[in-house]
């Protein structure tokens, strides 16, 4: 029998600041205090403290980018399943499939994933994901995902390496209101898949997505 279709919230309550520290440390510290609501979003015009993978700063100039960070309660998902940290390796890879088809809704199928969550166009990088867990005993209790993906700033500092920008690609503006609920309806839809499909498909699917990136 397949499982039950979740009912996933993704972008709801959604609190936009003009800048904090960083979305992540925001969003864990509301968790861990008891304060946070399954499904928000957080948002940021500029982070003081961005964080990326293995401990590396996330340089975003102010106002020009999607800074944000979601809160999911494990349980929320109303699958009856108890969720361990083995789960979140699927988890990571539906982000990640979220993500890209996001961007590449805009960008096209140049839009791959250098895993394990990076958003690359061609090879050049346009968006890194953040997934910090909170397990309490055996269980995978919460989730907070960090995503940054670059849309409108056209120079960037000579450490960030090779990136790219939505509106470099298309030469298009955008309204970031309107981009965040487009990617929270990515990610719902990506999340809702790895549920249905489970992990073994899930993954298959982020290894036809993905690119190696040769430096």
């Amino acid at each position: 029998m397949l499982p039950a279709t979740p009912n996933i919230i993704l972008g709801e309550p959604f609190i936009e600041l003009t800048s904090i520290d960083s979305t992540n440390i925001y969003a864990m510290e509301l968790v861990h205090k008891g304060l946070a609501l399954s499904g928000s979003c957080i948002r940021a015009h500029f982070q003081t403290q961005g964080k990326g993978q293995h401990g590396r700063n996330w340089e975003s100039s102010a106002g020009l980018n999607l800074l944000c960070s979601y809160i999911l309660e494990l349980k929320q998902l109303k699958t009856g399943k108890i969720w361990t940290p083995a789960d979140q390796i699927g988890f990571s890879a539906a982000v990640a499939l979220g993500a890209r088809a996001f961007f590449a809704s805009f960008a096209g199928a140049e839009t791959k994933i250098k895993k394990p969550n990076d958003i690359y166009w061609g090879d050049r990088k346009a968006g890194g994901i953040l997934i910090e867990n909170v397990v309490r005993g055996q269980a995978w209790t919460w989730s907070v995902v960090g995503i940054g993906i670059n849309i409108h700033q056209m120079d960037f500092p000579n450490e960030a390496g090779n990136p790219i920008s939505l509106k470099q690609i298309t030469q298009e503006n955008f309204e970031l209101n309107i981009l965040q609920k487009e990617l929270s309806q990515h990610l719902i839809e990506a999340l809702t898949n790895w549920i249905k499909m489970g992990e073994v498909a899930t993954l298959e699917k982020l290894e036809a997505q993905s690119v190696i990136i040769k430096k």
